[in-house]
């Protein structure tokens, strides 16, 4: 997704590079996405361990353990 967001704001940049109302918003919306893509990642990072496990469970302490079936 952050990569994605990236690149879609580098596209919206080129094209509204001679617009200067269009460049605020292009701005903001680009905060907006890498913003939503850094929570995302943060979120989901400390699972991304489990990728090929059936089941995640979530400990009190905010760690996470892999089950497989």
């Amino acid at each position: 997704m952050l990569g994605l967001g990236a690149l879609a704001v580098a596209g919206a940049w080129w094209l509204v590079r001679r617009m200067t109302a269009m460049r605020i918003v292009t701005a903001v919306l680009a905060i907006l996405v890498l913003l939503a893509g850094g929570i995302a990642l943060y979120r989901i990072g400390p699972m991304l361990h489990c990728w090929g496990s059936d089941h995640i469970a979530g400990g009190p302490d905010g760690a996470y353990a892999c089950y497989d079936f």
